[in-house]
């Protein structure tokens, strides 16, 4: 798979969702772990019609020009939002921000329904912080653990 800049195709991408269409990006990074991983999986972005929902994956672009796929863990004011692998919320991204909202998930070429109850239960139990942060203290003890192991 070639890598590219989506700066490259911003222009594109936004022609694309803007006529009603929908643009297919293969997300790169750990941030959305467990639900996106690199190199397996992929979304197809669609244009938002209006204010993006709590639990809502958006794709946007930051004003530094880093392009960003996060969850909206809420909407007041401005959107506060969190990748499903981070702790700390990224607060201030406005509607100006937002390209597109991704509205199907891929692992190859299956499509994961995310209207389906797995998805929807997923979404309600990852956006609790606190889970988050047992989730994340319990891979730290088990990475410590193999580590050691393989000291031995």
């Amino acid at each position: 798979m070639n890598k590219f800049s989506l700066a490259e195709y911003d222009d594109t991408i936004r022609e694309v969702l803007n006529s009603g269409g929908a643009f297919r990006i293969y997300p790169r990074g750990t941030s959305m772990l467990p639900l996106l991983r690199e190199g397996i999986d992929s979304v197809l972005l669609e244009k938002p019609d209006g204010v993006l929902k709590s639990g809502d994956i958006a794709f946007y672009l930051r004003d530094s020009g880093e392009y960003v796929l996060h969850r909206v863990i809420k909407h007041k004011g401005g959107y506060v939002m969190c990748g499903d692998n981070q702790l700390t919320p990224e607060k201030g991204i406005e509607q100006r921000h937002i390209i597109g909202k991704v509205c199907a998930i891929y692992r190859g070429d299956r499509e994961l329904p995310i209207n389906g109850l797995k998805y929807r239960f997923y979404c309600l139990l990852w956006r609790s912080f606190l889970l988050r942060r047992v989730c994340f203290r319990l891979r730290r003890m088990t990475n410590r653990n193999k580590q050691s192991e393989v000291c031995r």
